[in-house]
């Protein structure tokens, strides 16, 4: 997030494959100053489908088998956005992604795999891996007793995919092998057919010839005419590439596969690089195989670090065979490289110790130690040019409001606002240094905590000011980092109808974004700190943990599950359970933020003149807990713990945790009724305790 010199080359990365692995792990090797590489990733978790058979037949866990996006972009100092790509502009040179702005490239690397070649008519994929995990839990929740599940695919991925279903499902279910080839593996040496064709024949996996059409109405139908009733087709085929390079205007071949040269270049855009199985190098085509995007890694790193440097590029020559491992479940692993072969129990051995060293090359991966003032944690709490922050707000003028006469449509000075009678203005102002490396969602995220102070005290929001700055970038990326974090945060703003009206942008160290907020409210319904009773239960709208979750990011240990819960939780706003606690006898109300629940709750309770006793259990977010355990704490955890007089716990570090955009904190005399009504509306909340008499500020817990 701080840039040691100004962004000069925006590398990104479309895809999270094997290659572009590589290409994360020598960038966290050796970073190049003013080079920021972007990684868009579809899902958290990249596989490595080389360890997919043992994942299914349950040798290995989930972790074991897939790399942490959020992790390998830590190490490597890129940004994630957790997105799928819809399509390339390659004039303008811009990467559409799904639900959020484009993003600029200067160079563009993509290693998006492959889709298995199948008809429309029904069926399973089993690239992405990703998704083809999710249905293949669902078919086995609803598998019939005489399920029989077919394989589409001769090749090595469908016998080997055969073979692990059939290990996973025995008794549950009969496997069948459709093959263009008898026997499969066509183009393998006889030994491995052989060893394939018995290892089939041992799982009782039913072996028919043919070449699969379609499936429909639970018919499986060849092209010979046969029909074969099955419960579900999984589709292992040759693999074609996504449909949205050839409609950007790539040069592609005749699977949709960008064409590439051996510097790994795009034939006919020499800004987009490609590896893996959505890519054919021109002249000299390799198999759709793991192996060949795992080889791609090293010369792609480093011809994007030459293209990002200007320096002439390196031709990649892959040697014409590699070696081939396929397991053969209980009956051990066939390993060949050409006309040469081999099967036994230790070739199994053999081929997870290759993978586990494979996967341990970027699952140890960290960032680099960081300097006090880099590691601390933002999520606690010069003019850019004049046309940039217009620009950037041009897409998301809201429409004319009578209260707001002038606002940010209008090119005067400031805007002017008509308060309706009989509501007092509630004023607030929140301003953070980048936390996140997604400008778009950070802005969700800014926006979203600074109206919390407004709900907080029972107003509506009204008007807003924006406050940002952007560290100086070369060309447009200052522009455009700008347009998407303002895009985020109006997306926000206007789900809860708060109008932008204006702001003001400048040039600094790093990135950052507030807003000046608004808010009415009837002088008699605005919620205090102030006023909660004896007996009153403290609901919480939001888990704990922010805090912890976004130290762990900066580190690169956190996983990208835990990441994504955390600022999913910190993009919703508080205004839907404000709304809901408005129709509830509320006593008092305050929003959880830097000082964490303990400060917050201490404020409250000092203002009421009483004490609370909370529950030994708090709400946390996926890994807070985890992590908590092994001393990770954002930067002013230390300060918020030496004011809780209470023992060390899982508890009291949730307690100290300063929040972001963390939940309302509210005092009722009727818990359960508010717990109720929230859940009715799909809020998530919890009693954490009750308001007792005693010392002003004490906090004490409750025993198991």
């Amino acid at each position: 997030m701080r840039a040691a010199v100004p962004v000069a080359t925006d590398i990104v990365l479309l895809g999270a494959g094997h290659a572009h692995a590589e290409v994360l792990r020598q960038a966290a090797m050796r970073p190049v100053p003013g080079v920021r590489i972007t990684l868009i990733a579809r899902e958290a978790l990249t596989p490595y489908s080389g360890m997919l058979p043992a994942l299914i037949r349950g040798e290995c866990s989930l972790d074991d088998a897939h790399l942490d996006c959020a992790r390998l972009a830590a190490a490597a100092g890129a940004r994630l956005i957790l997105a799928e790509a819809t399509g390339l502009d390659l004039a303008a040179r811009r990467v559409h992604v799904s639900g959020r702005p484009a993003l600029s490239y200067d160079l563009l690397s993509i290693d998006v795999g492959g889709q298995p070649s199948m008809p429309a008519t029904g069926g399973v994929p089993v690239k992405p891996i990703g998704r083809f995990l999710a249905h293949l839990a669902d078919l086995e929740s609803r598998l019939p007793p005489d399920a029989r599940i077919a394989v589409i695919g001769g090749g090595a991925s469908g016998a080997e995919l055969a073979i692990a279903l059939a290990h996973r499902l025995r008794g549950r279910a009969r496997l069948t092998l459709v093959s263009r080839d008898s026997p499969p593996l066509a183009t393998a040496p006889r030994i491995v057919q052989r060893a394939v064709t018995k290892t089939l024949a041992a799982y009782d996996i039913e072996l028919i010839p043919g070449i699969a059409q379609s499936f429909t109405d639970g018919l499986l139908r060849l092209a010979d005419g046969q029909s074969l009733p099955v419960t579900e087709t999984l589709w292992a085929t040759g693999v074609v590439g996504p449909a949205f390079l050839a409609a950007s205007g790539l040069g592609v071949d005749a699977l949709g596969c960008i064409r590439i040269t051996a510097t790994l270049q795009s034939e006919t855009h020499p800004t987009v690089f490609a590896a893996g199985d959505c890519a054919t190098l021109a002249g000299a085509p390799r198999p759709k195989a793991g192996v060949w995007a795992v080889r791609a890694g090293a010369p792609l790193a480093e011809n994007l670090r030459r293209a990002a440097t200007s320096q002439p590029l390196r031709p990649w020559r892959p040697q014409r065979t590699a070696l081939a491992i396929l397991g053969l479940g209980t009956n051990g692993a066939v390993a060949w490289r050409g006309p040469l072969a081999l099967s036994a129990p230790w070739v199994a051995r053999w081929k997870r110790h290759i993978d586990r060293r494979w996967m341990a090359m970027y699952q140890a991966l960290r960032p680099m130690p960081m300097s006090e003032s880099d590691a601390r944690c933002g999520g606690c709490g010069a003019k850019i040019g004049p046309d940039a922050l217009t620009t950037a707000l041009s897409n998301i003028t809201p429409a004319p409001r009578p209260d707001i006469p002038i606002g940010l449509a209008d090119a005067d000075d400031a805007a002017l606002t008509l308060p309706p009678p009989g509501q007092a203005v509630v004023q607030t102002v929140d301003y953070f240094r980048a936390f996140l490396d997604d400008p778009y969602v950070f802005g969700q995220v800014a926006a979203a905590h600074a109206l919390s102070d407004v709900f907080a005290m029972g107003a509506t929001p009204w008007t807003a000011m924006a406050i940002a700055t952007i560290p100086f970038m070369h060309g447009r990326k200052m522009q455009d980092d700008l347009a998407a974090m303002m895009q985020g945060a109006a997306e926000i703003l206007a789900a809860e109808n708060c109008t932008l009206i204006g702001g003001h942008s400048a040039e600094g160290a790093e990135a950052g974004l507030g807003f000046a907020l608004t808010g009415l409210v009837p002088p008699a319904q605005a919620w205090r700190k102030s006023g909660l009773q004896p007996g009153d239960a403290l609901i919480l709208t939001k888990p704990l943990g922010t805090g912890i979750i976004l130290a762990a990011a900066m580190r690169g240990d956190a996983r990208a599950e835990w990441l994504t819960a955390t600022t999913t939780s910190m993009r919703q706003t508080n205004g839907p359970a404000a709304r809901i606690l408005h129709t509830l006898p509320i006593t008092a109300c305050t929003d959880i933020t830097g000082f964490g629940l303990a400060g917050h709750l201490t404020e409250m309770l000092r203002a009421s003149n009483l004490a609370a006793t909370l529950t030994p259990t708090l709400p946390a977010l996926p890994g807070a807990i985890p992590l908590a355990s092994t001393g990770t704490a954002s930067t002013l955890a230390p300060t918020n713990r030496a004011a809780i007089d209470l023992p060390d716990s899982p508890a009291t570090s949730l307690l100290a945790d300063p929040q972001t955009s963390g939940g309302l904190l509210a005092g009722t005399p009727d818990g359960p009724s508010a717990i109720a009504a929230l859940a009715a509306a799909g809020i998530p909340a919890w009693i954490i305790g009750h308001v007792v008499a005693g010392p002003a500020g004490r906090l004490t817990l409750a025993k198991n």
